[in-house]
């Protein structure tokens, strides 16, 4: 029955892989069926192995909707206006948080972010073990395999860790190789050993990539773009690792990962991997792209996001804003009304960061600020503000120039116009305790701290005490 479960469970992460084929552009892939989880971790093939690579990537995908509209929400940046079902508005604008400990129904619609980062994290896993065992790879490229798929750990469970905050995560994998063992679930930390466990992840695969050659020995897609070898994907490593610094509040530490990153004061902020999505049978499509006056389920911008950004703004306001008026505004229940909604995404294949130079701007302004280096904060936010039609700061708001707290305010103003509606608001609301800040709309509602972990992972817990 265990291997049954197992052969269930890995066939079918395998079957988005290799529907997904035209997509990634591998040929001649293993079919799928019936193929068993020892099948790969047994001196697998190279197609086998491919077909791994292809699926870890895809399904780093998964959550990225569920994850982006429920962080979203909950930190008063847009509203999923589903005219047919207001759990999308109203549970997770808190009106029904007394209910549910303080937070969302641990078995309600709201969960998908955790199963998907979490067979995501295992997913890597497998890919691990699979290459441990494979006699057509090379020590360099088992290194590679090993440093690529402990970096989308890093990603996965860093987003899962801070939607579950001191509920913590399972940070120990039971063991793939035991009879029995696969299934069994590891135990939970706090947030600040997840960010531990985080930052390890991370590190190990920074060190795997120092010793994986010059290609990785499986194919990656085209969103990796300049960073599709093992020298280049450690940049995008030690990116993420600066990001966890970040929450560590480890300021001093993320100077010298943002120098070892991709981060470029001068050049393109849009530099960075992103998700790519399809039309081809298989593959999905940008979830968050929607048409003009959307008037089904559209993704609608709280009011204050507009009347709080400064005049000029392009990220706000004309032709590239990230948002756009609406003919008729949009009603989400009885109480919140939205005058614009989201326009980010051309099209339905348009590509979506995962983590770009933008960002290390911004992270690189808030170290400096926070280590005392005011003017170099200054010049990196200078250098997104200008980009956006915004005057400098020592025209704009003079009075914060030697201001640590100013300029801090000032970095997470600008965290919330640059990378709006990608998971980052309510995080730094709660990272410098300014959950208060973020506007409620009537006495109902109430911002989360966390999201409740899944009644599946209690009564999992109880059935292996």
């Amino acid at each position: 029955m265990k291997k049954n479960i197992k052969t269930i469970l890995f066939a079918s992460f395998t079957a988005v892989a290799m529907s997904s084929c035209s997509f990634f552009e591998v040929e001649d892939s293993v079919d799928p069926n019936g193929v068993s989880l020892d099948a790969v971790t047994n001196n697998p093939t190279q197609k086998q192995i491919n077909a791994l690579g292809i699926g870890l990537q895809a399904t780093m995908r998964s959550g990225l909707v569920d994850f982006y509209r429920n962080t979203g929400t909950v930190g008063r940046e847009v509203v999923y206006s589903a005219s047919t079902d207001n759990r999308y508005f109203n549970e997770l604008l808190g009106t029904e948080s007394a209910n549910f400990n303080g937070a969302n129904d641990p078995n309600g619609i709201f969960n998908t972010y955790y199963s998907a980062y979490s067979q995501t994290r295992r997913r890597a896993e497998v890919f691990i073990k699979a290459a441990e065992t494979a006699s057509i790879l090379s020590d360099a490229q088992k290194s590679g395999i090993r440093g690529f798929a402990k970096t989308v750990q890093g990603y996965s469970v860093l987003n899962l860790l801070n939607m579950q905050g001191q509920n913590g995560i399972r940070e120990t994998f039971s063991d793939l190789s035991a009879p029995g063992d696969a299934l069994r679930p590891g135990k939970f930390g706090t947030y600040e050993s997840g960010l531990i466990a985080v930052k390890k992840l991370l590190d190990d695969g920074a060190a795997e990539l120092d010793k994986a050659g010059a290609a990785f020995a499986f194919p990656l897609t085209a969103g990796w773009g300049a960073f599709r070898t093992p020298t280049t994907m450690k940049r995008v490593n030690r990116a993420l690792a600066a990001r966890v610094a970040m929450y560590q509040k480890d300021y001093a530490a993320m100077l010298p990962l943002l120098d070892q990153s991709f981060l470029d004061l001068t050049g393109s902020l849009t530099t960075g991997p992103t998700f790519t999505f399809s039309t081809t049978a298989g593959d999905q499509t940008n979830g968050f792209f929607q048409g003009i006056d959307d008037s089904g389920a559209p993704y609608v911008v709280f009011n204050d996001h507009i009347l709080s950004a400064e005049a000029g703004d392009t990220r706000v306001f004309g032709a590239t804003a990230k948002v756009r008026q609406r003919t008729t505004p949009r009603q989400s229940g009885p109480s919140v009304t939205s005058t614009h909604e989201v326009r980010m995404y051309a099209t339905n294949t348009t590509p979506v960061s995962i983590i770009r130079n933008e960002e290390l701007v911004l992270m690189y302004a808030e170290a400096k600020a926070q280590t005392g280096a005011l003017a170099d904060a200054v010049v990196a936010l200078n250098r997104i503000r200008t980009t956006y039609g915004l005057r400098t700061l020592a025209t704009a708001k003079p009075a914060i120039l030697s201001s640590r707290d100013g300029l801090i305010d000032e970095v997470l103003n600008q965290r919330r116009y640059s990378l709006f509606f990608e998971g980052h608001r309510w995080f730094d609301a709660k990272r410098y305790g300014k959950i208060n800040t973020l506007p409620l709309q009537t006495s109902t509602f109430k911002v989360f701290e966390n999201f409740n972990r899944p009644d599946a992972e209690v009564q999992w817990d109880r059935a292996n005490p």
